[in-house]
């Protein structure tokens, strides 16, 4: 019996701090090796590229971007590769004078936005890839792109 009450208080009071605990995604400021966090306050949790991976997977945009703007942080998301790529930004593709296409990271009408408020980067996204480490790139895309889209949206309103 007080196993079977012990094992309950377990479960009822991981279930609980689970709910509430919030889920700690990193970026770094471009070109320093300043890294903060989505909470906007000192933690304890260090970087994993597993928890990464899968808090970004998990996240809720919604309240992010909300999180964000208590903030005042109207900075882009970007990912990084060869360069930083601003997801949902892109330009799409011009046709160079020899007939090749030259894809454009940026659209032009996004540059001042960038300029003005700047861009954080999604830590653990690289053009290097360790097949140890969960695929990154993939779900960071896809968060900083529905991330920019929906913060680009709120700014609009904002004005």
């Amino acid at each position: 019996m007080k196993i079977n009450i012990i094992a309950l208080l377990i479960l009822i009071t991981g279930q609980t701090f689970g709910q509430t605990s919030p889920k700690v995604i990193f970026f770094y400021k471009p070109y320093t090796n300043s890294s903060e966090t989505n909470l906007y306050r000192d933690t304890l949790v260090k970087f994993d590229f597993k928890t990464q991976y899968e808090n970004i997977e998990n996240a809720d945009i919604e309240k992010e971007v909300q999180i964000a703007l208590l903030h005042n942080d109207y900075r882009i998301v970007g990912i990084s590769g060869n360069s930083y790529l601003y997801p949902g930004l892109e330009g799409g593709y011009k046709t160079n004078k020899d007939g090749t296409k030259a894809f454009i990271g940026l659209d032009p009408k996004y540059k001042s936005y960038i300029k003005k408020y700047g861009f954080k980067v999604i830590q653990g996204t690289s053009d290097s890839m360790n097949p140890d480490n969960p695929p990154m790139q993939g779900v960071a895309y896809e968060y900083a792109k529905k991330y920019n889209l929906l913060l680009l949206e709120k700014m609009k309103t904002k004005k």
